[in-house]
C-alpha cells in the first residue's frame, strides 16, 4: 500500500467518526442502553468482588460530607421559607 493510499483510508475514517459523532449526537442518549449497561456493570463487580461494595473511608467520609451539606441547605430553607426562594428563577 503506498502513502497516499493510507493517507486517503485514515482521512476516509475520520470523515466517518465524524459523521458518526454526529448522528450520536442528534438521537441523543440511550436512557434504557445507559441502565442496562450500568446494570451489567454492577452485576460484573458482584461476580469480582461481592456485592454490596466493601466499605472504605473515602467513601463514607463523603456520605458525611454530603449529609451535612443537606442538613445545612435543609435548616436554610426550613428557617428561611419562602423568603429564601428567587422571585425570578
Amino acid at each position: 500500500m503506498n502513502p497516499e493510499s493510507v493517507r486517503r483510508m485514515v482521512a476516509g475514517w475520520r470523515i466517518a467518526e465524524i459523521r458518526e459523532r454526529e448522528e450520536r449526537r442528534k438521537a441523543g442518549p440511550d436512557v434504557a442502553a445507559a441502565v442496562q449497561d450500568a446494570l451489567a456493570l454492577m452485576d460484573l463487580f458482584g461476580e469480582m468482588h461481592g456485592w454490596p461494595p466493601p466499605a472504605n473511608e473515602a467513601r463514607h467520609r463523603d456520605d458525611e460530607l454530603a449529609r451535612e451539606r443537606w442538613r445545612r441547605v435543609r435548616s436554610f430553607y426550613q428557617a428561611h421559607g419562602e423568603a429564601a426562594k428567587p422571585e425570578d428563577p
